[in-house]
């Protein structure tokens, strides 16, 4: 199968790419099948819509930010990033984030009760 998008361009996958989100990602909940791309050129991931491949979601791994972040066996939890062409402006939604099983290839996302979760982390340290 293949799908295009402005960002990536046309790439080809297979169903066994494909992660579902049974409740889609919030604001986008009729959106349910996924493909997860990590490319050399980039720290990030993205989490690309495949009914609507315009649809990207760029996500960074909370484990290196934080060690004692909440977790569910079996996912990885991404916060979704707010990319900006000032790199000390990026930043990381560590209160919504978006856990991934690539075993299952299962995801979905999640608001957390905890304050101290905030939603514009900054991802890189301003000096």
């Amino acid at each position: 199968m293949k799908i295009q998008s402005n960002q990536f361009g046309e790439f080809e996958f297979d169903e066994t790419m494909v992660y579902k989100f049974k409740d889609g990602i919030i604001g986008f909940e009729k959106l349910h099948k996924f493909i997860l791309l990590n490319t050399e050129e980039s720290i990030f991931y993205w989490l690309i819509s495949v009914d609507e491949p315009e649809i990207i979601f760029p996500l960074f791994p909370v484990k290196p930010l934080l060690l004692n972040y909440p977790e569910d066996e079996g996912f990885e939890p991404f916060g979704v990033v707010n990319l900006n062409k000032n790199p000390e402006e990026i930043t990381i939604n560590l209160k919504s984030p978006v856990y991934i099983n690539t075993q299952e290839k299962k995801g979905y996302q999640t608001i957390l009760d905890d304050d101290t979760y905030l939603i514009n982390y900054n991802l890189f340290i301003k000096e």
